[in-house]
């Protein structure tokens, strides 16, 4: 059985993990097909926004503890910090990949799983999601990006407390933090996430993904260089059929038709 399905719906590509049996909890082969995949899609002109789901009833509970997919050195320094390798790749592919990601969260998504959702730009959660911080409750430290990705969501006090506890968040309180951006009963869920993905398919690829990448580096930058690469990324979005398609259709008082180019 494949670990992760591909489909592609018009200008949106659909990644789906399918270790339903495992509530979809990371393997290592699964780790690499995740990011092996993403990586691809920054050169495929075809694709516009991306859409991350899990099959079955979890999103994904983070890494598989029981076996069955992981290192067999991976309780070893060196086997855990190749795993973090490969988490690496993963969450880094999504981050750099200049088109929107939008995660579907079916249901649980804890440990790495739950900073896996993160990583994407947004979300939309199913009323029976659940968020959950686990590493506490086993003694690990945060990963896969979560030190990174949390305190810039809810705040460093609220990212401790979240963390410390490793309490289960609902999909509610989820929205309250600002962790999510929509919460919608479980049988919309994927018609909800294929909206907002193709709503962003339609609109100026170029011109999304090159804001997507100012914003990731907004916390580490300051005005001056902010408002030059605005300057630099500006001038390279004015040369785009997009912005021509913008201009013109503004003038002609009709709705535009961007092409991603």
């Amino acid at each position: 059985m494949e670990e992760l399905l591909v489909e592609r719906k018009g200008n949106v590509e659909v990644l789906t993990l399918n270790r339903p049996e495992k509530k979809n909890a990371l393997s290592m082969s699964l780790v690499q097909a995740i990011g092996d995949t993403i990586e691809k899609l920054q050169f495929d002109d075809e694709v516009r926004a991306v859409v991350i789901t899990g099959a079955g009833e979890g999103f994904c509970t983070g890494a598989d503890l029981s076996g069955g997919g992981g290192r067999e050195d991976a309780f070893t320094p060196l086997g855990m910090r190749i795993t973090c390798f490969a988490y690496s790749k993963m969450v880094s592919s999504m981050w750099l990949l200049e088109k929107p990601i939008i995660g579907a969260i079916n249901g649980t998504a804890a440990g790495a799983g739950c900073n896996f959702a993160f990583a994407c730009d947004l979300l939309v959660a199913s009323e029976n999601a659940k968020f959950i911080q686990v590493f506490v409750r086993r003694g690990l430290i945060a990963d896969a990006g979560g030190t990174y990705f949390l305190p810039r969501i809810v705040g460093l006090a609220k990212a401790k407390e979240l963390m410390f506890f490793g309490e289960d968040i609902t999909a509610e309180m989820a929205k309250e933090l600002g962790l999510v951006n929509r919460v919608v009963p479980h049988e919309r869920l994927m018609d909800e996430a294929m909206q907002v993905a193709e709503h962003l398919a339609k609109g100026p690829t170029r011109a999304i993904g090159m804001m997507k990448s100012m914003l990731n580096k907004s916390f580490e930058s300051d005005l001056m260089s902010a408002l030059d690469r605005e300057g630099s990324l500006q001038g390279i979005a004015v040369a785009t059929q997009d912005v021509v398609e913008g201009v013109t259709s503004f003038m002609q008082k009709r709705p535009p038709e961007f092409k991603g180019m």
